[in-house]
């Protein structure tokens, strides 16, 4: 798997995160079709998965929080959507 930032290519919604939320850093990477969104606030950091075609895997779940947490098995909650095709992992710190 790779994990390609392209966050120069989501400028608005970097740029709405910002200036409407807490948060204070945001990165928009591709894992081939799934989407990813890594949000950081002060307390807590947030990682949405999303994929148009399919159920996000349990695969890339782990890879995910293995690159993007530098933590050895963090605690965090799961949160999908009924088919599966949106998952937010929520980590508090």
């Amino acid at each position: 798997m790779h994990l390609i930032d392209v966050t120069n290519s989501y400028r608005e919604l970097v740029h709405s995160q910002l200036n409407t939320t807490n948060v204070n850093y945001v990165k928009v990477y591709s894992l081939g079709n799934t989407s990813v969104i890594y949000t950081e606030s002060d307390d807590a950091i947030e990682i949405v998965l999303e994929n148009h075609n399919r159920r996000v895997r349990k695969e890339e779940i782990d890879f995910i929080i293995e690159r993007l947490i530098k933590e050895e098995a963090p605690a965090y909650t799961l949160i999908s959507d009924k088919n599966q095709r949106v998952m937010e992992i929520h980590f508090d710190k």
